[in-house]
């Protein structure tokens, strides 16, 4: 196999993880804070997020919309990208505003059909 056949199997791999992952994502996925290091955490980031992101927000691999509610708060408009649809039903589910476009797409083969003033992504190195 060449270079490229392996890392497409890789990336094939993932995702199909990642799929699976979905229904219990949030029991598993993400580690339990305290209260007040969640409250604490949460308004260094409202204040980062304030301060970045108040355009036209492209977020990658927006998972199960763990960002999307904070960015959708400060942002014009925000374009939540992931492969996996079964994450991006979980974070429609999780953002009320109606300035959030979700697309179903591999990032590593997208191709945006507009520009943006931001870009953010969270998880997505660590997964």
């Amino acid at each position: 196999m060449d270079e490229e056949t392996d890392l497409r199997r890789l990336l094939t791999e993932q995702q199909t993880y990642y799929r699976r992952r979905a229904p219990i994502y949030w029991e598993s996925g993400v580690v339990a804070l305290s209260e007040a290091h969640a409250s604490g955490l949460k308004r260094e980031l409202g204040e980062a997020f304030d301060a970045h992101f108040r355009g036209d927000v492209l977020e990658l691999a927006c998972g199960p919309g763990t960002w999307t509610p904070m960015l959708a708060a400060r942002a014009r408009s925000v374009t939540a990208i992931d492969g996996a649809p079964e994450m991006l039903e979980l974070a429609a589910a999780a953002v009320a505003g109606e300035n959030v476009r979700f697309v179903a797409a591999d990032i590593f083969g997208w191709d945006p059909d507009r520009r943006y003033d931001a870009i953010f992504f969270g998880f997505w190195l660590s997964h």
